[in-house]
């Protein structure tokens, strides 16, 4: 029998059913985590990486899609998780989603966005520049060592 601890998050949150997951989460085997909406389990005592949190969003992306602002920096350093999924479109065109998205039309130049698996999100630089703007003081301060490692002329760039 394969222990919930031997899966990989993926395989956890993929071979059992929401209910059963539940069950474990009650019986205290399991934590949830995640925006709300897009929840995902782990062991008790296992945190999760930013594989994991870029692959809770997945399910969003379509062409012209990039995770923003709280979310971006959610997915990139961890720590508090925004109340909902930030989301913009390269399109102006209203688009219909439920409350744990909130969507907006936002102008990002390629040098803006980056692909973590199969989520499309705002580089640690843009994501830092936006909240920075929205008054996101302290969340901006969070991806400071991101920024900093891949300033250009550093030697990490």
């Amino acid at each position: 029998m394969t222990t919930v601890t031997a899966l990989r998050p993926e395989e956890l949150n993929r071979n059992f059913a929401v209910g059963e997951l539940q069950a474990m989460h009650l019986a205290g085997e399991l934590t949830r985590h995640g925006i709300p909406g897009f929840e995902f389990y782990l062991p008790v005592g296992e945190f999760p990486s930013l594989e994991t949190r870029a692959a809770s969003l997945e399910t969003l992306m379509r062409p012209g899609r990039t995770i923003t602002g709280r979310s971006a920096r959610w997915v990139h350093v961890g720590g508090p998780v925004p109340p909902h999924v930030e989301l913009s479109r390269r399109s102006g065109t209203p688009l219909r989603v439920d409350e744990a998205v909130r969507c907006r039309f936002r102008r990002l130049k390629a040098s803006d966005v980056m692909r973590l698996g199969g989520l499309v999100l705002t580089t640690p630089r843009r994501t830092a520049l936006d909240l920075r703007r929205e008054g996101f003081e302290t969340e901006a301060r969070m991806l400071d060592p991101l920024v900093d490692a891949v300033r250009p002329g550093s030697a990490a760039s």
